[in-house]
Parts: C-alpha cells; sequence; structure tokens
C-alpha cells in the first residue's frame, strides 16, 4: 500500500506537468519522451500489484500443500492405530474437520495480510496527529514594522534545509545575497531546489542551518502571519525538458 501511493503520486504529478506544459512539448517536440516516461511511471505504480498477487499465489499453494501433508499424516495414523482404539464414526468426522483445514489456513493469512496493508490509513492518521506545530503566527515582542520590508533585500547566510531528521540535505550551505529593488529569477532542472529556497523564504520548511535576512530581520524571529502577508510567491514555467523558471 505504501509503495503503490507513493508510486502513484509520481503518476499524477506527472500528468499534470504534462497537461499545464503541453504547449512547451509540442514546440520542442518532446511528446514521445514524456509518453515514454509516463508509461515507466505506470508501470513502476502496476509492479507492486503484480509482485503481491504472486506473493498470494505463492501463498496459498504452500498453504494447500501444508494442509494436505497434515491431512495425509493424521489420515495415516488413525490408519495405524489398534483397531477398535476409535471408531469409524469419530475417524470419519475427523477427516471431514480436516478436509476445512485448507480454506481456514488460507482465509486466516489472507485476513492477517489484508489488516496489514489497510492498517497503513491508520498508521498515517497516527503519523498526522504527531506532525510538529509551525511556529507561532504573531510574536507580539518581535513584530516587525507595518511597512517592513521597505527594500526587499534578501541575505541568505550558509543555509541547510532537509525535509526530515534522517533525510539527507536538499540545500547544501547556500550563501547569496539579492539586492533590493531588483527582479531576481532562479533557473534550474527539476530536484535542483528552487520550490525549497521559495519555501525556506516563507517558512514552509524550517532550516536545519543558515539563517534568511529579510531588510535586516531575521526571518526566524517574526511570526508566520508578518512574514508571509509582506510576500508572494509566483508558480514556476516550464522552459524546456527538465528545466524550470
Amino acid at each position: 500500500m505504501r509503495i503503490d501511493g507513493t508510486t502513484k503520486s509520481f503518476v499524477a504529478n506527472h500528468l499534470a506537468e504534462s497537461v499545464a506544459g503541453a504547449t512547451i512539448i509540442r514546440a520542442f517536440k518532446e511528446e514521445d519522451c514524456f509518453i515514454a516516461k509516463n508509461l515507466e511511471l505506470i508501470d513502476t505504480n502496476a509492479s507492486p500489484f503484480f509482485h503481491n498477487f504472486a506473493a498470494n499465489k505463492w501463498l496459498i499453494q504452500r498453504m494447500e500443500t501444508l494442509s494436505a501433508v497434515v491431512l495425509a499424516s493424521s489420515a495415516l495414523c488413525l490408519v495405524l492405530l489398534p483397531l477398535g482404539t476409535l471408531s469409524s464414526g469419530f475417524v470419519g468426522m475427523a477427516l471431514s474437520y480436516g478436509l476445512f483445514l485448507n480454506t481456514a489456513l488460507v482465509l486466516s493469512i489472507q485476513s492477517q495480510c489484508l489488516i496489514s496493508n489497510l492498517i497503513v490509513s491508520v498508521e498515517r492518521l497516527h503519523q498526522y496527529m504527531h506532525i510538529p506545530s509551525e511556529a507561532p503566527l504573531v510574536l507580539e515582542e518581535n513584530r516587525p514594522l507595518v511597512n517592513w520590508p521597505t527594500k526587499g533585500k534578501v541575505e541568505i547566510q550558509d543555509l541547510q534545509i532537509r525535509y526530515r531528521p534522517d533525510a539527507p540535505l536538499v540545500l547544501h550551505g547556500i550563501s547569496c545575497t539579492f539586492e533590493g529593488g531588483h527582479k531576481i529569477g532562479i533557473v534550474g532542472r527539476t530536484g535542483s531546489g528552487k520550490s525549497t529556497l521559495i519555501s525556506a523564504l516563507f517558512r514552509l520548511v524550517e532550516p536545519t542551518g543558515g539563517k534568511i535576512v529579510v531588510d535586516g530581520i531575521d526571518i526566524s524571529t517574526i511570526g508566520l502571519h508578518d512574514l508571509r502577508f509582506s510576500g508572494s510567491a509566483s508558480s514556476k514555467r516550464s522552459l524546456k525538458r527538465e528545466t524550470r523558471a
């Protein structure tokens, strides 16, 4: 279930990007490339289903074999018992109940597997319940001026960002300065960290190290409402395959 959900999101994301950039894809004659990529993502998404189906068939075969061995061994033991030890009616009843052993084992194992798959939803809910809360919306003791920022100068100092504590760094110690009053464009391939940098400017993700200073104020020291109310973001546009701005 986890793999299916993860790979399905890639298919949906690729489809959305293809629809949004259909004009550019046709302009650069990259239709075949995007079709091939889409088929590859669909195959990756379908792969867990086929592996799960094959594993279930293998498990059923093993359970049937085990049940047959147990039933045959029980029947042999009953035959080898001295005459008169057990009544014929008891032996027949025992063997008839033994015939249901196969069905009981298969249903039991399949139910356990189904519960294990469906419990993923409960696990996700548990994770969402324990997601750390965002920083306060307003810090009364450290609010910027009403007209902040006045110049728009942005200083990024040794910025390091990772999305999870155990994940690798997405931004590795970036340091740069954007002077106020200038129009700056960030261009790069998919996955280069453009969206991550914008997310850091609005504190959608908190830095692991370093800081961002806007007009002399460290944005980590003010409330989220004051920070996000003072700026806005524009959506990225596709320029060429694997390149965004």
